[in-house]
């Protein structure tokens, strides 16, 4: 009998309302969301999300884990599961409408004693408004007593680092970062699953009753790198259909240009794969079922399956759990790239050093 994790599984997403939210997600990336909704996040891998169709619609991505294990997660994503057991990976779809609130993320080791993993994560720019930027970090490190001292007189801003971005490009985000999305910017994130957010600044909003979003200063600064920066990386292309966007030790995202047929190259049992659609229409083929994904629709192709042929013209965003050595080092290698170009993909992470320097 043929196991229900053989084949990719459409993804039901979960839309997140939130005050600086809008509606592009429904305009530019087909989401059947509510209308007049503020809907800033679509939450596409959350643990919540579930199956769309087939034999395991209305499943969860957490339920499936669950009773599959590592024939959903593979060997990689098992251990990237633990110890909780769960989906690794969150992708989100982000309408920024309205700036976001500084905020920083704890890492792995500062986030275990609240029971959930840290936050390093990736963007990668759907769409900007011209001017459009993000905030990636201070212009210089300021320590705690000073940094509490300007969010108090309320000119943080004044020493912000800032980012303009356009369409395509990619920024990694190490956990302990200070950051913010600014406004009139459409993209995609991914991240290790987590929802630990600290907010140091909001811009002053206040509800209809005058009353501001909750400020977490003391747990912020106690987990911030004040000379991290996120940073803008160079895609390298692997070859005349793959590039390679971002690489760290959580994840790998890739950037598909499918023209017509391509057969996916897969080393099955290691890890899941997710596929997001941004342009046209993939045709996913395993085994005789076939998965056809529309522009702004997300697809897990589960660790097991071992074969998979694609069938466009589509543009995908492709994300998956790394060996960084055989999955980006060596392949990134063999097709001309210097070791200074495929360092700078992990961003201010330094992940891919260890990588590098192997033999």
């Amino acid at each position: 009998m043929t196991s229900p994790v053989a084949a990719p599984l459409l993804l039901e997403p979960i839309p997140v309302e939130r005050p600086w939210g809008d509606q592009r997600l429904v305009r530019s990336c087909g989401k059947p969301f509510r209308p007049q909704a503020r809907i800033g996040e679509s939450w596409e891998t959350a643990n919540a999300a579930c199956v769309r169709s087939g034999p395991l619609a209305g499943r969860t991505l957490g339920e499936l884990v669950a009773q599959f294990g590592a024939e959903l997660l593979g060997q990689r994503g098992m251990a990237a599961s633990q110890p909780f057991g769960d989906f690794p990976l969150l992708i989100k779809l982000i309408d920024a409408d309205d700036v976001l609130s500084v905020q920083v993320h704890p890492d792995d080791e500062q986030a275990a004693s609240l029971g959930q993993r840290g936050k390093t994560e990736a963007w990668h720019i759907l769409a900007a408004e011209p001017g459009a930027e993000l905030i990636v970090g201070l212009i210089e490190p300021l320590d705690p007593p000073a940094l509490r001292h300007r969010i108090a007189r309320g000119d943080l801003p004044q020493i912000l680092a800032r980012l303009l971005v356009q369409p395509g490009d990619t920024v990694v985000v190490p956990a302990g970062t200070l950051h913010a999305i600014g406004s009139g910017i459409l993209l995609y994130e991914i991240q290790e699953q987590s929802d630990i957010t600290y907010r140091l600044y909001d811009w002053g909003r206040v509800d209809l009753h005058g009353r501001g979003r909750p400020l977490h200063i003391e747990e912020g600064l106690a987990v911030l790198h004040p000379e991290r920066r996120a940073q803008r990386t160079r895609p390298l292309p692997l070859d005349d259909w793959r590039t390679v966007l971002a690489a760290c030790r959580y994840f790998l995202l890739e950037r598909w240009t499918i023209a017509d047929r391509r057969v996916l190259p897969r080393q099955p049992g290691q890890t899941p794969l997710v596929l997001t659609c941004l342009e046209g229409t993939l045709a996913l083929q395993t085994s005789g079922d076939e998965l056809h994904l529309a522009r702004g629709e997300t697809a897990l192709v589960p660790a097991a399956v071992a074969s998979c042929a694609l069938t466009g013209p589509a543009t995908v965003l492709a994300a998956s759990i790394p060996d960084l050595r055989h999955d980006v080092v060596l392949p990134l290698r063999a097709a001309g790239h210097d070791d200074a170009a495929i360092a700078q993909l992990a961003g201010d992470t330094g992940d891919l050093g260890h990588a590098l320097a192997a033999h």
